[in-house]
């Protein structure tokens, strides 16, 4: 084997062992011999999408096209990577080619398909993985679990569960199908049936290291802090050297305020395995509820060096820093500057911005499905619409998501620039939405403070609101607040900024930025329309 096969089978070996940056770093020494290779190229582009480079891997994919039209993985990831990021007509180009390549492969509809549903067209996707199947000369566990979400989408959960419930019995380890079916119960019931298919599969696979995860997984997001607590020590006598058990004991602890014992299993995760975001963010945090600062800012700042744009990060770190008195935590939580309520301004055909919302509260309205509560979100007593909002096809939506635009520039104009700022440092000519959905609140409803995640910028817009929502109420029912992590930090203030919600407003901040509402009492609705947006492509 030559120096170069060699150099290409460590970065091969790098990229499988999740040491993206060493792959890169190993791609771009083959690239000095050979900048056309279309192989290297390919795990180049791999390997900085893994980073979150998204632009840079398209760039690197499309080296590999040029100079191999026929490379079918680069095609194939490129059509991956634009629909993971919303540039749909480039995806849908790529498609054609490799269906004009490859008409007779099951792989091409199967990427039609997954395009089709990010943008919300169900009934051609539905097509497209139907086709897929028919090409198959044996079953694609992939392509059923594509098909059993758009039968979600579609609303068709007989069809769900039937695809989920054989994917779970022929496979018992295909975690993602496990998630999409107890989802579908929680959401739309029989809640009884509520984790039966991982007892199953565990009964039939008991060394299963991933049954065991996901069952505690979904114990803890359940709110069953006591079984998930249970179920992580019965799961680290098997495998005591899992720090993702140890990790999720932590957080089981933290939610029955044990925290003391919360720390040390939390240290054990990070300390079996250190470069993993979550345990260093939860075990900073549980630093920081004893009140050790000083120890918890280097967890951030570990976290800072390979994730600078890990929202979370920042907001925890703007909160360590507020508690250790430095200056840099105003600059982070500049409320005054970077919270700002626009205006939206209705189309034309709408008399007033209050007859907009009516209508869209009214569309809204038969979009919001589920029968209780997310299980893995913010919402307390109330609903959330599934999947990407933007991707529905009612007309007032798009006019909806064009009335954003218009705001989302308004907002990004006032920002100053700052190249050292975290936040201002990314600020560019254009922006693109990369999640919408909306939320329905009833009585006593409310958002647990939290932060976005995906997002560079969030926003929030007020379609309907109860009449308790007043400017003048002193205790700001129904108000969107920020600076309030909910973690209790002892001898520290928080530094709370609250703004009254105006039907027709939008409500922009940095998606770091913790924030919650009031709960209001009494009879009425709460609905909004969150997004989240990035910069341009």
């Amino acid at each position: 084997m030559s120096d170069l096969q060699q150099l290409f089978q460590q970065a091969v070996q790098a990229f499988q062992a999740a040491q993206f940056s060493a792959a890169e770093h190993h791609c771009r020494k083959l690239l000095r011999y050979n900048a056309k290779h279309a192989d290297v190229l390919h795990l180049m582009g791999l390997s900085l999408q893994q980073q979150g480079q998204a632009k840079a891997a398209a760039s690197h994919l499309n080296s590999a096209l040029k100079y191999q039209p026929q490379h079918h993985a680069s095609r194939k990831t490129l059509i991956g990577l634009y629909i993971d990021n919303g540039q749909f007509e480039l995806a849908q180009k790529h498609c054609q080619l490799l269906l004009g390549q490859q008409s007779q492969q099951p792989e091409p509809y199967f990427l039609l398909g997954k395009l089709y549903r990010s943008m919300g067209r169900l009934e051609q996707a539905l097509k497209a993985l139907l086709t897929a199947r028919q090409n198959l000369a044996q079953p694609s566990p992939l392509i059923d679990y594509l098909l059993a979400c758009v039968y979600y989408d579609l609303e068709k959960h007989d069809e769900t569960e039937r695809l989920l419930q054989n994917l779970v019995t022929q496979l018992p380890e295909y975690i993602d199908a496990h998630i999409a079916l107890n989802k579908l119960y929680w959401e739309h019931g029989p809640q009884a049936k509520f984790l039966l298919s991982l007892d199953d599969a565990l009964a039939r696979v008991p060394d299963s290291r991933a049954l065991h995860y996901s069952k505690c997984a979904h114990l803890l997001m359940a709110n069953r802090a006591e079984d998930c607590l249970r179920t992580c020590s019965q799961a680290l006598e098997k495998f005591p050297d899992a720090a993702e058990f140890s990790h999720l004991q932590g957080s089981a602890l933290s939610r029955l305020e044990r925290y003391t014992e919360a720390l040390q299993a939390y240290q054990q995760a990070v300390e079996a395995q250190p470069d993993v975001l979550r345990h260093r963010i939860d075990y900073a945090t549980s630093l920081m509820r004893q009140g050790d600062f000083a120890k918890a800012l280097p967890q951030f700042q570990a976290v800072e060096k390979f994730h600078p744009r890990s929202q979370e990060m920042l907001a925890y770190k703007a909160l360590c820093l507020h508690a250790l008195g430095d200056a840099e935590a105003e600059k982070l939580n500049n409320y005054q500057d970077f919270v700002k309520i626009i205006a939206l301004e209705p189309p034309e055909g709408y008399a007033d911005r209050d007859t907009f919302m009516a209508e869209l509260g009214q569309t809204l309205q038969g979009l919001h499905k589920t029968k209780q509560q997310p299980l893995d979100q913010s919402v307390r007593n109330g609903t959330q619409t599934v999947g990407n909002l933007f991707a529905q096809q009612a007309p007032i939506i798009g006019e909806f998501r064009a009335m954003l635009e218009a705001a989302a520039a308004k907002y990004v104009a006032t920002l100053p620039d700052d190249a050292r700022h975290p936040f201002l440092q990314r600020k560019s000519h254009g922006t693109r939405f990369t999640g919408a959905w909306s939320v329905r609140l009833s009585e006593n409803g409310f958002h647990s403070n939290h932060v976005h995640p995906e997002g560079w910028i969030s926003c929030c817009t007020y379609i309907q609101l109860p009449p308790q929502v007043q400017a003048d109420d002193p205790q700001r029912a129904g108000w969107i607040k920020f600076g309030n992590s909910g973690l209790p930090l002892p001898g520290i203030e928080a530094q709370e900024y609250a703004v009254c919600p105006q039907v027709g407003y939008c409500v922009f901040f940095p998606s770091y930025f913790f924030h919650g509402t009031v709960p209001f009492h009494g009879d009425g609705v709460r609905m909004t329309a969150p997004c989240d947006i990035s910069p341009a492509w």
